[in-house]
């Protein structure tokens, strides 16, 4: 039924619920996954300007490194989780975008032509969620496909 699962994951600790929910259903399915994370792009507003987080990395080289840190960190845990599931016969590939994780979250999911998305949330309610926002409340509303959200 899902031929092609999209897996966003947050952080590494919640890749370890959310991809071996999606691991089991891709066997089931017999079905191909992409792991996928988004580097949160902040806005700085400044008076000289306002900035996103790719601009100010060209401007101040310890930002870059940072980044560039950062970016290696995924690299390495989507990678392996990446070779479990292709071990476990699961034909799997990962992807990381710089962004707003929401609106990346629905564009990788329609131009990968994803069946479902299985994801996590970080359960907020109330208050915090009307003023921080919810990536998994955005993706249910907006996504192309089913979705999946895992506790």
């Amino acid at each position: 039924m899902y031929k092609k699962i999209l897996v966003p994951l947050a952080s590494p600790n919640e890749c370890q619920i959310i991809f071996s929910q999606a691991l089991k259903m891709a066997k089931n399915n017999n079905s191909s996954l992409q792991l996928f994370h988004c580097i949160q792009s902040e806005v700085y507003f400044t008076p000289y300007g306002t900035f996103t987080t790719s601009e100010v990395t060209q401007i101040v080289p310890q930002w870059r490194e940072t980044l560039d840190q950062e970016k290696e960190q995924v690299r390495q845990w989507l990678t392996e989780c990446t070779q479990k599931a292709s071990s476990a016969g699961v034909p799997t590939e990962w992807n990381c975008l710089l962004g707003n994780p929401s609106s990346s979250i629905i564009k990788t999911a329609k131009s990968w032509q994803a069946d479902l998305i299985i994801m996590g949330h970080r359960g907020l309610t109330g208050l915090s969620e009307m003023f921080l926002g919810s990536v998994s409340n955005y993706v249910v509303h907006h996504a192309p496909c089913s979705v999946l959200l895992v506790q």
